[in-house]
């Protein structure tokens, strides 16, 4: 080859190479802004799809523990109803026993008074019978004390 040839050649090469290495350059350039505009909107979607999907959680979560909350009220509600009335039962039961069990002690004590008010009447009774026969009996010996004669002195040996 002669020399002119090989240095249109050597420059052919070195243009090419120039314009390949400028190409591959932009192509960097290119490749790697396309790949940091992709990173930045998968960046932006996958925030976005995340405050979505968490907004939607939250809502989720407040909605069912509205409910869970609102079907413990009414269950607590319920069984505090059932409780009052149960023990509203109970205690009339245990009222209406001790109403029986202070009517039945009443009616033993009116008899016991009873009892003991005729006892009381028949032992007056004795008591005044006793003392009338005591006054029956001072009355006589007085009587007799009254009519005696007076006791002759013994003689004296």
């Amino acid at each position: 080859m002669d020399p002119e040839t090989r240095d249109a050649i050597d420059r052919l090469r070195a243009d090419l190479l120039g314009e390949f290495r400028s190409s591959e350059d932009r192509s960097h350039i290119y490749v790697d802004g396309a790949i940091r505009a992709s990173a930045a909107e998968t960046r932006a979607y996958i925030q976005g799809q995340l405050q979505a999907s968490a907004a939607e959680t939250r809502t989720y979560v407040d909605e069912r523990i509205q409910i869970s909350a609102a079907e413990t009220r009414a269950y607590v509600d319920e069984r505090v109803q059932t409780s009052a009335v149960e023990t509203r039962r109970h205690f009339d039961v245990v009222v209406e026993s001790r109403r029986a069990d202070m009517r039945g002690l009443a009616e033993a004590m009116a008899l016991s008074n009873e009892i003991a008010n005729q006892r009381f009447g028949e032992q007056s009774g004795r008591s005044d019978g006793l003392g009338d026969r005591v006054l029956r009996l001072e009355a006589r010996v007085t009587t007799l004390e009254v009519d005696r004669k007076p006791r002759r002195r013994r003689r004296r040996r």
